[in-house]
């Protein structure tokens, strides 16, 4: 069984946390070569400015804690490298490709998850990488550093609500299309909420009870109608044609609808 030793994490200010990824900065990624640090901008100085493997342009913006202005920071830096990538190309002859748009990492003991949450937004526009350190002692007393990459997550998709017109475009058949929307606008026509749901299904309501469900097909329509005692609900019935829908209003819909409006 192998001897496990213990190993102490270490905390260092930001200068020592410079000089440890200046000399070792394959820990942030393999074949990354330091370019400047502390290099002058208009808004600061940049931490490190590197180039990758590809000679892409790469500003790294570090933090020994955690600093949500530290997005906004390198963004500001990032800015300043985007706009005068040809002068640092004429300083850096064969170091950089122009072509390449450039990188944006940022290096700290952690994030919060407000950081996180923007992060994944500016990652959707620019080449942004979080990533974290940790600083370790050996038994040796020699130091050593470690950069995991941090899982910034993807965008949600924004949630869609339902509409009545969203669930009535569902059903190909344009005949059957026009039969639902008529349907529809007879409830309506007689006080009756009509409320979409998800998965184009329609709730209809009158006098605060629901007593109906409406589905949307491709090919016609289904329906659930809480029966006139109001104790139970019918079977699924399906609709395709005018005279199933008139036959439907006759024998259920309407019975129900004069019992809620009994007030019973």
């Amino acid at each position: 069984m192998p001897k496990i030793v213990k190993i102490l994490e270490l905390e260092v200010d930001e200068k020592e946390l410079e000089s440890l990824l200046l000399k070792n900065p394959d820990v942030i990624e393999e074949d990354l070569r330091i370019l400047g640090r502390q290099v002058q901008t208009d808004t600061g100085p940049l931490d490190l400015l590197a180039t990758d493997c590809d000679k892409t342009l790469t500003v790294i913006e570090l933090k020994n804690r955690i600093d949500d202005s530290q997005l906004d920071q390198g963004l500001r830096y990032y800015d300043w490298v985007r706009t005068h990538v040809g002068w640092i190309a004429q300083a850096y002859p064969n170091k950089v490709d122009i072509k390449q748009e450039p990188r944006l990492i940022l290096i700290a003991p952690a994030f919060s998850e407000n950081l996180k949450r923007i992060a994944k937004y500016v990652a959707y526009s620019i080449p942004l990488e979080l990533l974290e350190y940790h600083v370790i002692e050996l038994p040796s007393k020699e130091m050593g550093i470690i950069c995991p990459w941090v899982e910034i997550g993807t965008i949600p998709e924004p949630a869609i609500l339902p509409t009545k017109e969203g669930h009535l475009e569902y059903i190909e058949n344009e005949r059957v299309r026009k039969l639902c929307t008529d349907c529809l606008a007879r409830l309506e026509d007689m006080g009756v909420e009509i409320r979409p749901k998800k998965h184009f299904w329609f709730s209809m309501f009158y006098a605060e009870r629901q007593f109906m469900t409406l589905g949307c097909k491709r090919k016609f329509f289904v329906c659930y109608i809480l029966k006139k005692d109001l104790s139970s609900w019918t079977e699924r019935i399906r609709i395709s044609k005018k005279t199933e829908w008139e036959k439907l209003f006759k024998e259920e819909i309407q019975p129900t609808y004069k019992t809620l409006s009994s007030g019973k």
